[in-house]
């Protein structure tokens, strides 16, 4: 990917982030003492990242984001759920207020919350409503098509908030749909004008 290519300079820095994360030389060194001042006042994200809470799965490393750069949503299954309070408060104070240019759903490999979607009446019923009471389904002749299909279908949900809408039509914020994969540390991306998911590649 070239750097004509980005949509703006906040996907550029989430792509650069994740080759350092790939080559093992990530720049983060993590907020503490000696760094908190310099953003204690004010924060200014360029993107939000919408992840599953497997703990396998840290946006923040996988990016190789310096405190600020970022904001997090996690949830199981990568969900964006309108009836969720939390969800969607996080969404509009981040396109309205913090003006972020992307806003990221970052599904991962060998994700449970989407293979428990087959069998949700085996489910506890506090997991079940969370799973499925959105209407989230297990779509896909493969597992690993289900993972991307969620993905996808949580992109569509996003573009179905007016907010969201509004921003995407004065063009200034863009979506994006990536797979992480826990054994090789690969992030792929779907390109919404070939309708594919690509590697992004950890070269320049």
């Amino acid at each position: 990917m070239n750097k004509s290519s980005y949509p703006n300079d906040g996907m550029r820095q989430l792509i650069e982030g994740y080759r350092h994360f790939f080559k093992g030389n990530p720049p983060r060194k993590g907020f503490c003492a000696l760094h908190a001042e310099q953003i204690a006042h004010t924060q200014n994200p360029h993107s939000m990242v919408i992840s599953c809470f497997d703990s396998r799965v840290c946006p923040e490393a996988i990016f190789a984001t310096n405190d600020g750069h970022i904001c997090v949503h996690r949830n199981m299954l990568n969900q964006v759920d309108t009836k969720d309070t939390s969800m969607m408060a996080s969404l509009r104070f981040a396109v309205e207020s913090l003006k972020v240019q992307n806003i990221v759903v970052l599904g991962h490999s060998n994700c449970n919350a989407v293979a428990k979607l087959k069998h949700l009446e085996e489910l506890p019923s506090q997991i079940a409503s969370w799973l499925g009471g959105a209407g989230a389904q297990y779509r896909g002749d493969t597992y690993e098509l289900a993972i991307k299909n969620n993905v996808l279908d949580q992109l569509e949900r996003l573009r179905q908030i007016d907010f969201i809408r509004r921003a995407m039509q004065e063009e200034n914020l863009n979506l994006e749909g990536m797979l992480f994969y826990i054994d090789s540390g690969r992030l792929e991306r779907f390109d919404a004008n070939g309708q594919r998911w690509t590697l992004v590649e950890t070269e320049e």
